[in-house]
């Protein structure tokens, strides 16, 4: 399969995982600037709907562990939701408002969808297409019908994980990945070159040590999403394109 995104084993690209989550409250605005300002060449993300219909950066299901406030995404609207704190001072954002950040960034993203519906992911392609987002994206899931739904009925590139840490695996399931994340635990030579064979990008997730970083270059990873990306980028970039990534160092 075509790198769409120009990654590769000689020089993998970097994804800040939620934002700078080493550093800062993660998938909040904060978070994604810091990582932006490091270098990093992608932006993971998480998304979940409340319950007036938004989608809004979170991880989790409920909002007990990132902010202030108790209870699950679902049963708040966006209005509530966003009188947390996640941290720092800084509020849940929205989907559309990540975007139109994000946009003349030239970052790539990573789209996690958390609420596994039908309906999260046409509002997450929705979204992507207004503000011209979706080719420079890949929709992702741990869900395999979710992943397959994204490929077929939007042509949405989509990434994966390995069989076993998917929901609703089927035996065609790998057909509608452009790529897979693979765990540092479960990450070797022999599953990089098997998704290699099948023609799926083998991404890994996530190196935050030197050493971490190393064994995914060697292992032949194409794409690093690390909590923090500056042993990634102090190893693979240096100081590719002027951002002071050393910053994070200090």
């Amino acid at each position: 399969m075509t790198a769409h995104f120009g990654e590769c084993a000689a020089r993998p690209l970097i994804a800040g995982h939620r934002g700078y989550k080493a550093r800062y409250p993660e998938n909040t605005m904060l978070s994604y600037r810091e990582a932006f300002e490091l270098g990093v060449d992608m932006l993971e993300i998480d998304l979940r709907l409340t319950r007036d219909g938004h989608l809004v950066m979170m991880h989790d299901a409920a909002i007990d562990r990132t902010t202030n406030g108790h209870g699950r995404v679902e049963a708040f609207t966006l209005k509530e939701l966003q009188a947390f704190d996640a941290g720092m001072g800084e509020r849940i954002p929205t989907f559309e408002e990540f975007l139109q950040w994000v946009k003349p960034t030239g970052l790539f993203l990573n789209v996690e969808i958390k609420t596994k519906t039908h309906g999260a992911v046409g509002k997450a392609v929705a979204l992507l297409e207004r503000y011209r987002m979706l080719e420079p994206s890949v929709i992702t899931c741990f869900d395999a019908a979710i992943t397959e739904y994204a490929n077929r009925q939007y042509g949405a590139k989509t990434q994966g994980f390995p069989r076993h840490a998917m929901q609703n695996f089927q035996a065609n399931s790998y057909d509608f990945l452009y790529s897979v994340g693979i765990q540092m635990c479960d990450l070797t030579p022999a599953l990089v070159d098997e998704f290699n064979g099948r023609g799926i990008q083998p991404w890994c997730w996530c190196p935050d040590t030197p050493e971490e970083v190393e064994r995914a270059r060697v292992c032949g990873s194409t794409l690093l999403t690390c909590n923090d990306p500056v042993p990634a980028l102090a190893l693979l970039k240096g100081e590719r394109d002027g951002r002071a990534y050393a910053a994070g160092t200090e």
